[in-house]
């Protein structure tokens, strides 16, 4: 999962907390009958570091988006000191959650070192020179570094020949995630099935399913099924969201906005399709909507950023995102349970037959979130 920010002359850009509000919108108006992917927690990451080299009423657009109570950007550093620390100590045989940021510098212009000094402090984020001088292409290079960073998921990011001269920095966010399921789907009992991709209309399926104990519950002002499915060794956990009807996914969406209910484990049957979505999309209007405006203007102050120019202008917001999901887990380039407890007698059959929503989170953080229309 990439994020891509080409600041030229001004520049390219960003996303956010307040990513859930993009969301939403992709959700409801271009991704209503698409599959959608998208990663709240790296477009986080991407926008606080243009937060952090931002002025003026550029800097109190991104402060307002972001929800930060304060433009003491100190605060921000601390909390992807901690967030981040604890994503680059992972544990050897659980899932890998892997966040790599970087900036690459047009060598005519040069990144201000306190910038420079905050990002590599808090981001992990270090600076790469890039020259398109005498015919030099550097797409590749950083292609090359992108699909590195997302184990060869996320390919051709940049196309040949994009950075002009202009274009005095690209900061580049990957995020990668490969998990297994705690409990797996056993690819034997695998069968071929139909799912729903309309009311009338239905596309043939590799539908997984295995029975076992798992969190889930029915929420009726939701008027969908939820489980979660942790990942091993994990606080990582998938979260499902299967609407009553078939028709009901829009409607569901727009209700489960930073999910985090009580549900009950208990016994239930899981039919769940491999799937495998992409998407990958220019996010620069969708960000308009939601207030950001000045950065896309030659009004634009990033004067904290660049040392050579005073102002930078958002020209591009590039957002790539992959997820694959089979019998054995969940493979992504954008919690366990110890003794089960309070058991309910009831079964729950949760069949996903028909579009449904998912996000990857953990007790704090959605890393990724999305909807399946068409597997």
């Amino acid at each position: 999962m990439i994020f891509y920010m080409c600041l030229t002359l001004l520049a390219a850009f960003v996303a956010c907390q307040a990513s859930e509000e993009i969301y939403q919108i992709l959700a409801k108006d271009y991704y209503a009958s698409k599959n959608l992917i998208i990663s709240p927690f790296a477009i986080d990451t991407i926008l606080s570091l243009v937060y952090m080299g931002a002025a003026g009423a550029t800097a109190t657009e991104l402060q307002n988006y972001l929800k930060l109570s304060s433009e003491d950007k100190q605060l921000v550093t601390s909390k992807y000191n901690e967030v981040l620390d604890g994503l680059f100590q992972p544990r050897a045989d659980g899932p890998t959650l892997k966040l790599a940021n970087r900036i690459y510098v047009n060598d005519r212009f040069r990144l201000k070192e306190e910038y420079n000094q905050v990002v590599r402090d808090a981001f992990h984020a270090d600076a790469q020179m890039f020259s398109v001088a005498g015919g030099v292409d550097p797409t590749e290079s950083i292609n090359k570094w992108v699909q590195e960073q997302t184990n060869g998921k996320i390919l051709n990011l940049l196309e040949p020949d994009s950075l002009k001269p202009d274009v005095m920095a690209v900061l580049l966010n990957a995020i990668y995630f490969k998990g297994e399921w705690q409990s797996k789907f056993d690819a034997s009992n695998t069968q071929e099935g139909n799912f729903w991709v309309t009311g009338q209309e239905t596309v043939p399926v590799q539908m997984m399913s295995q029975t076992g104990y798992f969190k889930a519950r029915y929420f009726t002002d939701l008027q969908a099924q939820v489980i979660e499915l942790p990942y091993l060794n994990s606080n990582l956990s998938m979260f499902l969201f299967l609407p009553k009807e078939r028709d009901g996914l829009r409607a569901m969406e727009q209700k489960i906005s930073g999910f985090s209910r009580h549900m009950h484990c208990m016994e239930a049957v899981v039919k769940l399709p491999k799937f495998k979505i992409e998407y990958g999309e220019d996010l620069k209007g969708t960000l308009q909507k939601l207030g950001i405006r000045e950065l896309f203007t030659d009004d634009s102050d990033l004067s904290g950023l660049l040392a050579d120019k005073a102002n930078g202008k958002i020209s591009k917001f590039a957002h790539k995102a992959v997820l694959d999901v089979n019998e054995e887990g969940a493979e992504a380039s954008a919690a366990t349970y110890g003794m089960i407890t309070n058991r309910s007698s009831f079964t729950m059959v949760l069949s996903f037959d028909h579009p449904f929503a998912f996000v990857i989170r953990d007790q704090r953080t959605i890393y990724f979130q999305g909807h399946v229309v068409s597997p």
